[in-house]
């Protein structure tokens, strides 16, 4: 719903990527919640810390999460946000230069970057970064608040679980499964499932 106020949560860099990418998809960005106000004019007028949001979505806007996430920890404080959320108030971001197929299903609040590929069959819960370049293949499911961060390459049938953090330029092999709140680290390849709540840096598993 480009004509709806869209208010951004956060006014880091993350922030102002998702705010690029919204404003060219047609959406008017009538500011930014953030305990401070953010330096970017793509983020529009600061309107005060998180607890200004509840006025404004009552009025009719609707809200974007601008906080990307780079460790267990920082998914866990950006989950309890959309958990304070209703998903009629999410807004799914889709720059107009990614590249998402009709037949791929997106969660509420999703976020989807320049030169991104979702193909077919993919599903994508709520919340759920997928960073400039990624490639999640045909029919991966994606979490809820899972980051697909940027580079990353998911071939097809992976399943990436709620809260995981697949680290920049990642490869995961077909099949896979990787746990809720796991972590694999940037440049790995994923050649095995890879457990719940581990952090994964390096290789791991034999080709088949």
């Amino acid at each position: 719903m480009p004509d709806t106020p869209l208010i951004l949560i956060g006014s880091g860099g993350h922030a102002c990527v998702v705010a690029e990418a919204a404003h060219l998809a047609g959406w008017q960005i009538a500011g930014h919640v953030a305990p401070q106000a953010g330096g970017d004019a793509l983020l529009g007028e600061w309107l005060g810390d998180d607890s200004a949001l509840g006025k404004y979505l009552a009025g009719g806007a609707m809200c974007a999460i601008g906080l990307g996430f780079v460790d267990a920890a920082s998914a866990q404080r950006r989950a309890a946000i959309l958990a304070g959320l209703d998903t009629d108030t999410l807004a799914t971001i889709i720059h107009p230069d990614a590249s998402v197929s009709p037949n791929a299903q997106l969660g509420s609040g999703c976020f989807i970057a320049a030169q991104s590929v979702v193909a077919t069959g993919v599903t994508i819960g709520c919340g759920a970064i997928v960073n400039t370049g990624a490639i999640v293949e045909h029919h991966n499911t994606i979490g809820q608040n899972a980051h697909i961060a940027t580079g990353a390459r998911l071939t097809g049938n992976v399943h990436v679980g709620d809260n995981v953090l697949i680290g920049a330029a990642c490869v995961v092999r077909q099949g896979l499964r990787i746990g809720d709140g796991a972590v694999v680290g940037a440049g790995c390849v994923v050649l095995s499932d890879v457990a719940p709540n581990t952090v994964f840096i390096g290789r791991r598993g034999q080709e088949s």
